[in-house]
């Protein structure tokens, strides 16, 4: 599931589901805040992906 990402990157699926739990006024992360945060990560990394870069 985590497959292709970085340190960087777990940090920030763990730092996204911590935020998950608190918008739902929780003080414990749950494993479907771990799945919301490794989705909107893996999209957002999909998306750098398909950036076009042209030598400048």
């Amino acid at each position: 599931m985590s497959d292709g990402f970085n340190g960087a990157d777990l940090r920030n699926i763990c730092t996204e589901a911590g935020m998950c739990a608190i918008r739902v006024e929780r003080d414990y992360v749950v494993d479907e805040d771990f799945m919301k945060a490794v989705r909107k990560i893996a999209d957002a990394k999909k998306l750098e992906t398909k950036l076009d870069y042209k030598p400048v």
